[in-house]
């Protein structure tokens, strides 16, 4: 049964990724990086950690889609045509998978547990995939908001786009990509013993929580980590592929130091620790 699930799980993986190719969502060293990636979501027995994969992969893709063509005239591309996002690369794929993924390896082939509601490297990789859910979620959806977005750090309006700009639709949408991730891991995490329905609905709420917090620490490394610049136009410029600014023009937000893909990953990293903490110390998660 192992084997089969296996190459179930598996065959998932390279229909998924033939789906992005043809829809032209990722960059050929994208694709690679996805497959590899999927690969070891794959070989560990539990199929919860595919599906937290699946499911941010879809969504987030989803999400990208919706009213692409209005997104393109919010932002400007610093190739100098229109906004909006494109195929995501190698880069963007590592940025937001990176903590599971070694998570992942570390859990294959040191742990022995069947049930993952007592197992500490199995918080972090649940975190970090709501952490990465909402935080797309929340952008994805967040830019297209009726009311102009603020800053987090001074609460003043900003164009859309702005790194460290919030909504009130981007952070229901976070809260709902939070969410999604807790009501995957209710359904498909093998659990030790029967879970009543309101313990199950306290977990969903729990993960909803860490989602959520995510997102809101990506603003915030972003208001002052990442820089915001806009044209004469006033609108945020994007640099493609996520990559560090390095253009001329009036800054409107955060220091010049990470790019929109370390501010992901370090997001996405500090998100996965500190769920493992709290777990460690105050639920005594071995």
């Amino acid at each position: 049964m192992g084997f089969i699930g296996l190459g179930l799980r598996s065959l998932a993986v390279f229909a998924l990724m033939a789906r992005a190719a043809k829809r032209k969502s990722l960059t050929p060293r994208g694709l690679v990086a996805a497959v590899i990636t999927g690969l070891v979501h794959a070989i560990h027995p539990w199929s919860i950690f595919t599906v937290l994969l699946f499911t941010f992969f879809i969504t987030g893709t989803a999400f990208t889609r919706v009213k692409a063509n209005v997104k393109r005239t919010l932002t400007a591309s610093s190739t100098g045509e229109g906004g909006g996002e494109g195929p995501r690369n190698e880069i963007q794929v590592l940025a937001n998978s990176l903590p599971a993924t070694i998570l992942i390896l570390i859990h294959f082939f040191t742990k022995t547990t069947k049930c993952w509601n007592s197992d500490v490297l199995t918080v972090g990789i649940i975190a970090q995939y709501a952490a990465v859910t909402a935080d797309t979620w929340s952008s994805e959806l967040g830019i297209l908001s009726q009311q102009s977005p603020i800053l987090i750090t001074t609460l003043r309006k900003c164009p859309p786009g702005t790194n460290g700009g919030v909504s009130r639709t981007g952070l229901t949408a976070a809260l709902g990509g939070g969410a999604i991730i807790g009501l995957m891991v209710a359904m498909f995490a093998p659990f030790c013993h029967t879970w009543s329905i309101m313990a199950r609905l306290k977990l969903v709420v729990a993960i909803t929580i860490a989602g959520f917090g995510g997102s809101v620490l990506d603003s915030l490394l972003g208001a002052f980590l990442q820089q915001s610049v806009v044209n004469d136009r006033g609108k945020v410029i994007e640099v493609e592929g996520g990559m560090k600014m390095d253009l001329k023009g009036k800054v409107i937000s955060g220091k010049n130091i990470l790019s929109n893909n370390q501010v992901n990953l370090v997001m996405a990293t500090l998100t996965t620790l500190l769920s493992m903490v709290i777990a460690k110390i105050y639920y005594r998660f071995r």
